[in-house]
């Protein structure tokens, strides 16, 4: 069995979310090369789709900087339901990917971390430095970017800005469809539990105008009339107003658009 982990960029899409990242579902899987870290390509550089085969894949996108290599609680809670049940997969073809512009300071990191303890492969991305392969779009606004793909298509294509435990279950849900199986039972949760938050829904009317005013193209007059929109759109209704608050909110926080709309959406955030 062979496995990957690798991480996406971020662009705003109103089906999946705030934020999608990478290939898009029915797109072609491209090549690129990486490094195994871990696995028994350990130390040798590799393809992946000569790994893949056309088979059905798993691969999970880490996105990592120079000054930050380790993955978030909340991002390994995610990870270890989803290694767990890729390792039991002989069929599946998967592999941890950390995206990197510093590939011997994140080996170091790896080898501290003795690479998490996974089960799955994992390997360093050699191919675009921190913003990986050119045909893949990655981004470091993403966490995490996850494809399910066979016949080397995307079948699936999750982009995780805030990964948690809900999230591996969609995604073991998606490669156990891959496989031809089905999902194995999840199990039951004690009796007292924390409610599981679900992700927040946004407006597509407000998304729309989103993806217009982060444009960096945008000159302060195209900013100064879309924030007017967005206002407009939000009026007096206070459902509203604290969704286009939490939403320029997580958009500056992100880094998202030109000065002009940083600005803007700051004044919208307040």
């Amino acid at each position: 069995m062979w496995t990957s982990s690798v991480l996406m960029v971020a662009f705003l899409l109103p089906a999946t979310g705030d934020f999608a990242s990478g290939p898009q579902v029915g797109d072609k899987l491209p090549d690129f090369k990486s490094h195994a870290f871990s696995g028994d390509d350990a130390g040798k550089e590799f393809k992946i789709l000569g790994k893949t085969k056309g088979g059905p894949t798993l691969l999970i996108f880490m996105h990592a900087t120079a000054e930050k290599f380790s993955i978030t609680r909340p991002g390994n809670q995610f990870l270890r339901p989803v290694d767990a049940y890729a390792a039991t997969q002989k069929k599946l073809a998967a592999n941890i990917v950390w995206v990197t512009g510093d590939k011997e300071k994140v080996e170091g990191w790896l080898k501290l971390t003795d690479a998490l303890k996974l089960q799955t492969p994992v390997s360093i991305c050699l191919e675009g430095g921190k913003d990986g392969p050119a045909t893949y779009g990655l981004n470091d606004k993403v966490q995490i970017t996850v494809l399910v793909c066979k016949d080397n298509k995307v079948i699936n294509n999750f982009a995780l800005t805030d990964p948690n435990a809900n999230d591996s279950r969609k995604v073991i849900v998606a490669v156990a469809k891959v496989l031809g199986k089905a999902p194995p039972k999840e199990e039951k949760q004690p009796a007292k539990k924390r409610p599981i938050k679900k992700g927040k829904e946004r407006s597509p009317e407000l998304q729309k105008l989103m993806r217009s005013i982060i444009q960096k193209d945008n000159s302060a007059d195209d900013v100064k009339g879309i924030a007017e929109k967005m206002a407009k759109w939000a009026g007096d209704d206070a459902k509203k107003l604290a969704e286009l608050r939490d939403f320029a909110a997580l958009v500056v926080r992100l880094g998202y658009g030109n000065e002009h709309a940083q600005a803007a959406l700051k004044k919208l955030a307040k």
